[in-house]
Parts: C-alpha cells; structure tokens; sequence
C-alpha cells in the first residue's frame, strides 16, 4: 500500500483527500464534545447565578399593596444536579446531589425547569430521592391565574406531560389555556410558580367539579438542575399549629 501511496499521484491524493476527511470527522466529534461539556458548564455557571439571584432578592421588600406577602424573602434556595430521573412508573423518584449537609431536610419543595418538580422524601448526607410530581400520590395546592384560588394537582399516573387539576366547582368558566400555578398553601412552594396550562376542561352533566387536564411547563424527561427551597417561617408556622388541642 505504501508503494503504491508514493509511486501513483493519484492514489497518493485520494489517500490524503480520504486521510483528511477521516480526520475532519474525528476533529469534528471532537469538537462536539467539546461543545457539550462547555455547554454544561455553561448550564451549571447559570444555575449558580440563579440561585444566588434568588437568594439576593431575599434582602428586598416588596410592594406589600400588591402582594399578600413577601414570598422572596420567605424562601431560601439551594441549588442541585439532577443524577437519577423516571418518568414510566406511578410513583417516580427524583435522586439530586445534595442531602443533609446541605441543610436538606425532609418535605422540601423541588423546583426547576421553570417550574415545579416535587418534594424532598429519603435523604442521607451527601443525596436526596425527590417524591416527583409524577408520582400518584403527590398533591400540591394550586390555583387558576385570575380565577380559582383553591384547587389541587395530581397526576394520574399514565402521560408524564399531563396532571389533572381538582375540586374547580362548576360555576367557574375554565378554558384551554388558562394558567395553572402554585397557591403556597402548602408552605412547600412559593406562590405563583407556573404548574402548566388548562389542555382541556370538560362538565359532566351531573358533576359538581370539571375534569380539568393540565399541560405541565416541565418536560420532566429532560431534568437536569433543580433547586430546592425552603420556606424561612415554616418552623415558626408550625410550632403555632402545634399549639392547637
């Protein structure tokens, strides 16, 4: 082969034509996985930011006129990496890489991607499993934007794109692409924090609730950072409910 490379200029230039073209392909590999992990420091570096972002805005009041109450300075965020994620069973777990050390502690609420992701169940020092709101038995208090201010979100278990939204009495007028958020009732999440958007919202004739489908926000399949937040008067809300005979 090396005779015939050097005695032939053809056979010499398509041996360097096919040479390059072989090292172009493996440069451009290269270069794409070079792309990605910059990519995902990238990812991470605005996470940071974010979170940080979050944590700052604690340090500002809000215009109490507009505002039942100051949910940024109630919450604290601490950042995290997705490392383990199901979307096909009924009762889906989130593993992040932050635990106890981190100040982790159990029912915290998860959220990331835009919106909200779960609660914090399992933790040990360095891990935590994430009851995911795909997982049937989680139930997170939610409102309609402009409209409903009690309702509640379940998942069904079946598409991981969908959750129904419960208990909207029949006298409110719902319609595909209303705005799906959370209440804060639960103390969990703060307010506000976009669920989806209303798919489709049909009335039984004889039911007293609509059967309400809800878009989520979250492409859950996709998770790769969250945050976890923690609500700063917690601790002081529930001594007082302690207190109650």
């Amino acid at each position: 082969v090396i005779l015939i490379v050097q005695n032939s200029h053809y056979h010499r230039a398509l041996f360097f034509n096919s040479s390059n073209a072989a090292i172009a392909s493996v440069l451009g590999v290269s270069n794409q996985i070079r792309n990605y992990f910059h990519l995902q420091e990238e990812n991470d570096k605005l996470v940071k930011e974010n979170t940080a972002l979050r944590n700052l805005m604690k340090n500002f009041s809000r215009n109490p006129a507009a505002f039942q109450y100051d949910s940024v300075r109630q919450f604290s965020y601490i950042r995290a990496r997705v490392i383990d994620n199901s979307v096909n069973k009924r009762h889906n777990l989130i593993t992040i890489n932050v635990g106890a050390r981190h100040g982790i502690k159990k029912d915290m609420g998860v959220i990331g991607g835009g919106g909200i992701v779960g609660k914090t169940r399992y933790i040990s020092d360095n891990f935590t499993l994430v009851t995911s709101l795909l997982h049937t038995e989680t139930m997170v208090p939610a409102l309609i934007k402009d409209k409903v201010n009690i309702a509640t979100v379940q998942w069904r278990g079946d598409d991981p794109d969908y959750v129904d939204l419960l208990y909207v009495p029949r006298h409110y007028h719902i319609a595909p692409g209303d705005s799906v958020l959370t209440s804060g009732y639960s103390g969990i999440f703060p307010p506000y924090l976009p669920i989806g958007t209303v798919a489709s919202a049909t009335l039984r004739t004889d039911a007293q609730f609509y059967d309400i489908k809800v878009k989520l926000v979250n492409d859950f399949r996709t998770l790769t950072h969250v945050e976890v937040t923690q609500n700063l008067e917690l601790p002081e809300i529930d001594s007082l409910k302690a207190q109650v005979p």
